[in-house]
């Protein structure tokens, strides 16, 4: 009797040990908590996390990581004596992020797909809501929770080169933030853009990572979707619903037409109907308020009705182009303050595209160094290769956007499919044996 009281005490444990690790790894993907709370000591957490890394990795995580950080490091010192501008507090963002990853999945092992859904789903039915109560105007969660100042800040453009900057005010941190500036969903994040990430990698999981997660049924998996679904469109993020078009693309046009993915397909060609109704009564109600006109039509049509970027966009394309220029000239990179430097001359700003400020900033070679880290593992371990393709794709279009490479959220694909490729016969075995039972 007291065994088996202890086997259950020792279930429990583990299981809050993952949950929390998920949770902790969430945070740090860029949420409120990680940019007011964990950033001023990024360096500090970065060594901690590393002592752990290298006293406790496997060793095919260990060599696949360690080389990679080793020529980050090394890279980065050559460019600091040459022209300067990158710094400790660079690679501590990088590698904090990495090892957070790391951390979350050697704790949950083969569960860790699984919890990293159900905290998403948990997460995001909170969001839904409490968002949908501020949309009713119902402040309930404002007059319960204090006002905090947050770091970030939004811009307001004129044109591509002028604009605003103004800061955030939020109610809430751990469960839900509420910008009191707008109406967009961004859960426990800093910006819509984030969050969007979050839900379209959880999707990307329960369509394409499916045999992953060996203790959700096919209604379970429904009930998910339909939930991170309907948090997504909340966010109004134009990056979130270009990746969610993919991966519903990408899904309708491969995956295999056995029974249960075609029932699924004409699932997901319905809600697809049930949600284009929404919006677009939406738009007839709201007009200029409405999902349409502010995520996607303001985004990409002038007052004159001219096919254009919002001004925003434009910025980011400023930057990209700038960026382009800058690689073809100065190959084995420039520094960030040199980059800062040349976008204050252009006038473009820090407009995301973290992917073309890396490949400005570092150079070529490191450039490609990363797209093989984060991209080898999904190609080599994924067995549809248009998986893979898909991945890719939502990964670029993501950093084209936003301001970070190595969000734990977009990363966690390639090292948590590396990882658990490693880690013990036991993942495979839990799988083999579902399988078998449908079999059966």
């Amino acid at each position: 009797m007291t065994s088996c009281s202890t086997n259950r005490f020792v279930i429990s444990k583990s299981k809050i040990q993952g949950y929390l690790a998920i949770y902790f790894m969430l945070i740090s993907n860029q949420s409120n908590f990680s940019e007011i709370y964990m950033t001023p000591y990024r360096t500090v957490i970065m060594a901690g996390l590393l002592c752990v890394f290298l006293f406790t990795a496997k060793k095919e995580i260990k060599t696949y990581c360690t080389l990679f950080f080793a020529f980050l490091i090394m890279y980065a010192l050559l460019i600091r004596l040459s022209v300067g501008g990158i710094g400790i507090r660079i690679i501590a963002q990088f590698l904090v992020d990495i090892l957070v990853v790391w951390l979350t999945v050697s704790i949950n092992k083969q569960h860790f797909w699984e919890r990293y859904v159900k905290t998403v789903v948990f997460l995001a039915s909170i969001s839904l809501m409490l968002w949908l109560l501020s949309i009713l105007q119902i402040n309930i969660w404002d007059q319960i929770t204090p006002e905090i100042n947050s770091l970030m800040s939004y811009r307001v453009y004129s044109d591509s080169t002028r604009y605003q900057e103004y800061s955030f005010k939020l109610h809430g941190m751990f469960l839900y933030s509420h910008r009191t500036v707008d109406m967009r969903n961004v859960s426990i994040f800093t910006e819509p853009g984030i969050y969007q990430m979050v839900l379209n990698t959880a999707i990307f999981v329960l369509l394409f990572l499916r045999d992953k997660l060996v203790s959700f049924s096919d209604k379970e998996v429904g009930r998910a979707l339909v939930v991170l679904a309907f948090a997504l469109i909340s966010t109004q993020s134009t990056t979130g619903y270009i990746s969610i078009c993919f991966i519903i693309l990408f899904y309708l046009l491969f995956e295999k037409r056995d029974t249960t993915e075609q029932n699924w397909k004409q699932k997901i060609l319905i809600a697809l109907f049930s949600i284009l109704l929404f919006l677009m009564i939406d738009y007839m109600v709201r007009g200029s308020e409405s999902f349409i006109q502010v995520s996607i039509i303001s985004k990409l049509f002038s007052n004159k009705n001219k096919v254009s970027l919002d001004t925003s966009g434009m910025a980011r394309a400023d930057l990209i182009f700038l960026a382009l220029q800058s690689m073809v000239r100065h190959p084995f990179g420039v520094g960030y303050s040199n980059l800062v430097a040349l976008m204050d001359v252009e006038n473009t700003g820090m407009a995301g595209a973290a992917i073309m400020q890396f490949g400005a900033a570092w150079g070529i070679l490191p450039l490609i160094v990363v797209a093989w880290w984060i991209f080898y593992p999904v190609l080599k371990f994924c067995r549809k290769r248009y998986v893979a393709v898909l991945y890719i794709v939502m990964y670029i279009n993501t950093v084209l956007a936003q301001s970070d490479l190595f969000y734990p959220v977009l990363i966690m694909i390639p090292v948590g499919l590396y990882s658990l490729h490693y880690f013990d016969t036991t993942y495979f075995a839990i799988s083999n044996d579902r399988k078998e039972h449908a079999r059966i």
